[in-house]
Formats: structure tokens, C-alpha cells, sequence
């Protein structure tokens, strides 16, 4: 705990963007050392298959579930608050379950259409360790909450330091994947534990049918919108799977298709963060989201344009040599920065405006599909990441034209345009010198 006295002001908006900077942070280390091990390129895809898999299954019900907590808490009663910690704890566990059972019992036609193979290794290892490790998310967001800053770092500390760890050990040790997959579920263990206690220690052990009710209303269409938007990343790697049927194909798109680990964690967090102040005070926040967004503009986009610039370089060096398509891939993600740092998305759902983000999400998903059909055959792997990045741009033009119609509210208002303006044709340059020299 000393450590975290050098991070002053520790903010729970700089809290999260931490944990979230520690969540990429451990996910990208640990592509590197596996890509640095005796583990084939085959193994890794087993690997991020399974990743994949899990995924899918989870990110949306979860992002859903977490962005419903952040407008609807600030306005119960202590009381309420209280109840409303141990209720969604079961509510995420109940889910937990459901997904288990699928994965599980409906293996035999699940594998097949989401990876093109018929088994994997270590697949029930994974299922088991999803089961005790989703209901563990809530975990940061109740600390953001309940404004405690320093126990979100410090379960971010503990939770991906020991996941890192777990899943590299026994690689290293020569033990294998095997190994790696029994110390993940150890470590989900210690997590569930910690997440047990905030639960019966903070929380009021009484099931609340109604409080359920009216957060799953206004969770449902963010579930769906969780889905829809992320549907656009999980869905090229299914295209991959599909139409290229090759383990290695699929990790070399794996590698390369990652956004700025740093920019998706520290948008994420800071979006997060603000939607409770936008359900408090819209004016206020609006000139809150417009400051401390620039804020990630100054950082953000250099380290992109600086990465853009010379990935070529620095992929066979940091992953091994069968990795070099993989950064073309990665220039195409990075220009997802240009929409991440739009932040229309926040102050919707502030307003609890939930059900607007789901239509325009839904012709996000059409739109996605069916430039990454055309893209594929014209473009291979690249065509696949570029049809995401126009899905993502387009979302988020349409709920800016939507908060102007309806609310009056520009983008001028939460966003300092010229200087956004500047960097996004810096990177866009950058990228075009990096595709002509590539």
C-alpha cells in the first residue's frame, strides 16, 4: 500500500483507468512472452481460441451489466445500495452459470460454428474457470462506487498479477498449457474469495425481486448495445476462423488485431467514471468530459501515430518473425482511437437514453458484416480489420446527431474539435506512410 502513496491525487477516475491500464497491460505482456516461449504458433491459437470463446460468450452481458450499475446507484438510498451490491452479485452468478452450462453441454455444436474446430484442448479447464471468475467484475465497479480508489488498484495489482503469472510459470517451467489453465482457476479462486467478502461484508443479504427489476431495465439495452458494438471485434475473429479454418492464421490476426491497450483502457475508465457525474449534473459534466478528455489526447495519439509509424519494426522483435502481417493488422486497429476518444456514448447513457444506443447499434452490425464479407475477399486479413474501424466511426457520428436533435447538445460541448481534428489527420496520415512503405 505504500506504493499507491506516490499516486497523488489517486482519483477513482485515475483508479480505473489504472486497473483497466493493468487488465491490457497483462493480456499484451502475456502475448509476448508466449510468442517468446517454446509454445508453436498452433499452441497460441488453442490459446486465443479459447480466449475468443470465452469472450464472446461474456463481454457483452458483463459490459451491460457493469454500465447499468453506474446511472442507476447514485440514485438509491443507502439501504437500497446496500441490497443492491449482494443482488447483482447473485445476478452475475446466476449468469455465470447459465453460460457454463452452455459452453459446456453444448460443445458439440458450439465449437464447430464459433471456431471451425471440432474440440480443443483444455476446453472444459477454460469452461470451469469462467464459471468462478465472471461473477469477480463486479469487484472494481463497486469500489468506483462507493468511491475507493485505492482498493481498485490494489485488487488490479493483485488479480492480473497473479493471472500473468499463472498463465507464464508453468509455460516456462516446461509444465505446459495444462498447468497454466489449473493455475488460472486458482487464481479465479482468490478473486471469487475477495469479491465474497466485499459482498457479505458491505453488502445487505436480502434478495430484492423489484431492485432487480429496474436494473435489469436499464441494463437491457446497454446488454444488447454491449453486444451489437462489440459483436464488430469478436465477429473478425470468427470471420477469420471460418474462412481461413488455420490455427495459425487466426493467431496472427489475434496479435495484430489489439487496439492501443493503453487508449482502450484509460477511454473505458474515463467513460465510465463520467457517467455517474453526467446522471448528477449535466452541464457540469459536459465541460468535465470536454477538459479531461484532452487530457488523452495529448497522450493518446502521439504514442498511436509514434506505434503506427513503426510496427513493422517492432513486431518481429517483440512477438518472433511469424508475426510480421500481424502489424499491418494493428496499424488498421489503431485508427479505432480516432472514434474511442469521442465520447457521445458517456453522456447517453448519463441521460439514460439506453434504447437509442441499441438501435444505432444494430445498423452498426449490418454494416460491419457486410463490409467484412466484401473486404475479405478484396483485402484478406486487413480488409476484415478495416470493415470494424468504419463500424466503429459510424456509431459514434450517429448518437452525436442523435444528442444534437434531441438535446441540443454539440460535440463542441464535450469535445475540444480542433485540437481532435488536428490529431486525427496525424494519424491517418501516419498510416497512409506506413501502408505505402509496408
Amino acid at each position: 500500500m505504500r506504493l499507491l502513496a506516490f499516486i497523488t491525487p489517486l482519483t477513482k477516475v485515475k483508479a480505473l483507468q489504472l486497473f483497466q491500464v493493468l487488465r491490457q497491460g497483462s493480456v499484451i505482456l502475456t502475448g509476448v512472452f508466449l510468442a517468446k516461449s517454446v509454445l508453436t504458433t498452433t499452441d497460441i491459437g488453442v490459446y486465443e481460441l479459447l480466449l475468443y470463446i470465452g469472450t464472446l460468450m461474456s463481454f457483452f452481458w458483463v459490459n451491460g451489466l457493469l454500465q447499468g450499475m453506474l446511472p442507476l446507484y447514485p440514485n438509491l438510498n443507502n439501504e437500497e445500495q446496500r441490497s443492491f451490491l449482494f443482488n447483482a452479485y447473485l445476478l452475475f452468478v446466476g449468469i455465470a452459470l447459465s453460460v457454463f452450462a452452455l459452453l459446456y453441454f453444448g460443445k458439440s455444436f458450439l465449437l464447430p460454428f464459433l471456431t471451425g474446430q471440432g474440440d480443443l484442448p483444455f476446453y472444459a479447464l477454460y469452461c470451469l474457470f469462467l464459471l468462478i471468475n465472471l461473477p469477480t467484475y463486479v469487484v472494481e465497479y463497486f469500489y468506483l462506487l462507493n468511491d475507493k480508489p485505492k482498493l481498485i488498484l490494489s485488487f488490479g495489482i493483485v488479480a492480473f498479477g497473479l493471472q500473468f503469472c499463472a498463465i507464464l510459470v508453468p509455460v516456462f517451467l516446461g509444465w505446459g498449457l495444462l498447468w497454466s489453465f489449473y493455475s488460472l482457476i486458482g487464481v479465479a479462486i482468490i478473486k471469487h474469495i475477495w469479491t465474497l467478502f466485499i459482498v457479505f461484508n458491505d453488502g445487505k443479504i436480502v434478495y430484492n425481486f423489484s431492485l432487480i427489476k429496474q436494473y435489469l431495465q436499464l441494463a437491457a439495452p446497454l446488454i444488447l448495445y454491449a453486444f451489437i458494438g462489440g459483436f464488430a471485434f469478436l465477429f473478425d475473429k470468427w470471420l477469420v476462423g471460418w474462412y481461413y479454418q488455420d490455427e495459425s492464421a487466426f493467431a496472427i490476426f489475434t496479435y495484430g488485431a489489439r487496439e492501443l491497450p493503453l487508449a482502450l483502457a484509460l477511454a473505458n475508465a474515463f467513460s465510465a467514471a463520467m457517467i455517474p457525474e453526467v446522471a448528477k449534473n449535466l452541464k457540469t459534466a459536459l465541460v468535465q468530459i470536454k477538459e479531461k478528455s484532452r487530457k488523452l489526447y495529448h497522450i493518446l495519439f502521439p504514442i498511436s501515430i509514434a506505434l503506427m509509424l513503426t510496427s513493422s519494426l517492432l513486431f518481429p522483435i517483440v512477438f518472433n518473425v511469424n508475426f510480421l502481417e500481424s502489424a499491418m493488422i494493428f496499424n488498421v486497429y489503431l485508427l479505432v482511437l480516432v472514434s474511442r476518444l469521442l465520447f457521445p456514448q458517456t453522456v447517453l447513457i448519463g441521460l439514460q437514453e439506453t434504447k437509442v444506443m441499441l438501435y444505432i447499434s444494430i445498423i452498426e452490425l449490418f454494416l460491419n458484416i457486410a463490409l467484412s464479407f466484401l473486404l475479405v475477399y478484396s483485402m484478406g486479413l486487413v480488409g476484415i480489420a478495416l470493415a470494424t474501424v468504419i463500424a466503429y466511426l459510424f456509431e459514434k457520428i450517429a448518437i452525436t446527431i442523435y444528442l444534437k436533435r434531441k438535446f441540443d447538445i454539440t460535440l463542441s460541448q464535450y469535445t475540444d474539435l480542433p485540437l481532435f481534428s488536428l490529431y486525427s489527420v496525424l494519424l491517418f496520415g501516419s498510416f497512409g506512410i506506413s501502408w505505402y512503405f509496408f
